[in-house]
């Protein structure tokens, strides 16, 4: 079980990186894991900022929460948005609908909300130039016991491209990240303590009925955004309600269809009812 210094040190050691991120999405993990990421970076000289996506579809108070934690500790922040218009939320709603849960709906809202605005700020901001062969380290707040609900890490490092993946806190437990937290009076999300999530993206892939009636009842604001894209999603086509998808609202569809009574077709179902 290797500690966050070595880890953050053989990162460092291994693929000398030309900039180093620490990803604050607003969750805990994530906050933890730059706290500790920021004293071992300063101790060592190696300078660093934060990077914070903003999805176009988070919960405004986890992104308010993110700028006043950089400002309580006086770390640079950037925050950026996909690049591209037609990857905002609201776009991505308009043509294709709610996302369902699904692991390749999961991946387009990934794709899409995260992964391109992230990898834009590194080859045009971090890098040199775009061509270059350089790495630029980020530190996520990703930990081992969780990692099989997000993405499979099993190491603490993995290099993709100029992107070299490092977290930390890796082997530490949810409770170590709390009593850190405790330890070391760090302002702690709102959001995260009343709705369990960070709050950045409110995408839908794997959501629930249960996290939408919570969302209306803590931030009534963000959930009328929601209610509001879907009124304008149904007149483009695509009526499904968020956290569903088309797949999942057909099916219901095609099972009240079968349930309707047929009041002008008795006979046919009654003749149908006795085949065997």
């Amino acid at each position: 079980m290797k500690q966050p210094q070595i880890i953050i040190q053989e990162a460092i050691a291994q693929y000398k990186p030309v900039k180093v991120l620490l990803l604050v999405s607003g969750g805990h993990d994530s906050v933890t894991n730059a706290h500790i990421s920021a004293d071992l970076l300063t101790l060592m000289g190696v300078p660093f900022e934060v990077y914070h996506g903003d999805t176009t579809i988070g919960i405004p108070a986890t992104q308010e929460y993110v700028k006043m934690i950089c400002e309580l500790y006086n770390w640079k922040l950037s925050i950026r948005k996909p690049p591209n218009k037609k990857d905002w939320y609201e776009s991505l709603v308009l043509k294709f609908g709610f996302p369902g849960p699904t692991k390749l709906a999961h991946q387009i809202m990934y794709r899409s909300l995260k992964e391109r605005a992230l990898n834009k700020f590194v080859t045009h901001e971090c890098k040199s130039s775009p061509l270059k062969h350089e790495n630029v380290l980020l530190l996520t707040g990703i930990r081992k016991d969780e990692s099989k609900i997000r993405m499979g890490y099993t190491e603490p490092v993995r290099k993709e491209r100029s992107k070299i993946w490092a977290s930390p806190i890796f082997y530490l437990t949810a409770d170590d990240c709390n009593r850190y937290m405790d330890l070391n009076s760090i302002p702690r999300n709102p959001v995260k303590d009343k709705m369990c999530i960070s709050g950045e993206c409110l995408c839908g892939a794997f959501d629930k009925k249960e996290e939408f009636a919570e969302l209306m009842y803590h931030y009534p604001e963000t959930a009328e955004v929601i209610m509001n894209l879907h009124e304008k999603a149904k007149l483009a086509g695509n009526p499904w309600p968020w956290g569903m998808g088309p797949t999942e609202w057909r099916k219901q569809e095609a099972a009240k269809a079968q349930t309707k009574m047929n009041f002008m077709c008795v006979g046919c179902d009654s003749k149908n009812s006795f085949k065997d």
